[in-house]
């Protein structure tokens, strides 16, 4: 593939200048919606969620992750979209011990009625870290691989883009866009498609609770049965579109946690007032509510709590104030459903 500076001249200098790769602050874009789309696994059964993005003029199916930063192309994807590579090498690796090893390069893209050129990954290689071995890319063939498809041929998307509210090597690109606040609305699970609100205005965000920070897109909450006397475990909580369970690291299992057990999440707001928890049952995989503890983890709580909490909550981003806010998702309930503490 030619080298980047071929095309475009001061493309190559610029990406090896990138510490962080946060974009520049562009003008802000209007306030526009796009649809986000439930996609089931075939032979997995989980649910993962999608939005459209342009690239380079060219409309791609993308992975919508909440979790992780950047927007990040396989080979097949880059190439539909003609992206040129730079020099710069890119090595970005998730919780499931998949990596992605490859070039930065600078693209058009247009997601909603933002657009702009911003720095992506182009993928040239898919593996797995040396700790996880056996993770979901090790038995395929890289044309059977696709993101976010939990391990399953020709399952998963050809791209993923990550909004986490953290720095990272490639960002989140929407501010790059001039979105600099956006809503997740999932939809409840066959029902339909959810919005992603970029921009949203004062009638789009009233009544959203914010919450306390926990640095790297977390914010603060507390996993616990809801049993008299049941141990609270809490640490920074991760809001996680791209992971259908939860995953508790630096705890053990409680001896009571079992299948069919009510259970409750809960979130500290900024200021007093009653605080939102989400009511769900243990197990409930069609919830995200399937729980794997990593006592090795680490000394400290950490909570990722995957999907879960956007079927009872629909959830504002700020990328200037560096926030996460809560509203109650109208169309909650029963299976899992906003609380108050």
């Amino acid at each position: 593939m030619a080298r980047a500076s071929k095309l475009y001249p001061a493309i190559g200098a610029m990406l090896a200048g990138v510490a962080s790769a946060v974009p520049a602050s562009a003008q802000q874009a209007p306030r526009s919606t796009v649809p986000i789309r439930e996609v089931v696994i075939a032979g997995a059964g989980s649910v993962r969620y999608a939005i459209e993005v342009v690239v380079n003029g060219v409309p791609i199916l993308t992975g919508f992750d909440t979790g992780s930063t950047g927007l990040r192309l396989l080979p097949r994807a880059a190439a539909r979209a003609q992206v040129v590579q730079s020099d710069v090498d890119e090595t970005y690796s998730y919780g499931s011990g998949v990596e992605l090893d490859g070039k930065r390069a600078l693209v058009g893209l247009s997601i909603g009625a933002a657009r702009g050129r911003v720095i992506v990954q182009a993928v040239n290689n898919v593996g797995c870290v040396a700790k996880q071995p056996d993770c979901p890319a090790s038995h395929l063939a890289p044309s059977a691989y696709g993101l976010m498809g939990s391990g399953q041929p020709g399952q998963g998307f050809t791209a993923i883009i990550g909004t986490r509210l953290e720095i990272g090597r490639i960002a989140n690109p929407f501010p790059g866009l001039g979105v600099h606040r956006w809503i997740v609305h999932l939809p409840q699970r066959g029902r339909g498609t959810g919005t992603l609100v970029l921009n949203p205005d004062a009638r789009d965000t009233a009544g959203f609770i914010p919450l306390t920070a926990s640095g790297r897109g977390t914010v603060r909450g507390c996993l616990a049965l809801a049993l008299s006397g049941a141990r609270s475990l809490c640490g920074p909580t991760l809001l996680d579109t791209g992971a259908p369970g939860l995953s508790v690291l630096g705890a053990e299992r409680p001896p009571a946690w079992r299948p069919d057990r009510r259970a409750r999440i809960g979130f500290a707001p900024t200021q007093p007032r009653p605080a939102p928890a989400i009511g769900f049952v243990t197990g409930d995989r069609d919830h995200g509510a399937t729980a794997n503890f990593k006592p090795q983890a680490g000394n400290q709580v950490v909570i990722h709590a995957g999907t879960l909490p956007f079927y009872a909550y629909d959830v504002l981003f700020d990328a200037d104030a560096n926030t996460i806010a809560l509203r109650p998702n109208p169309d909650a309930g029963p299976a899992t459903v906003p609380l108050a503490q």
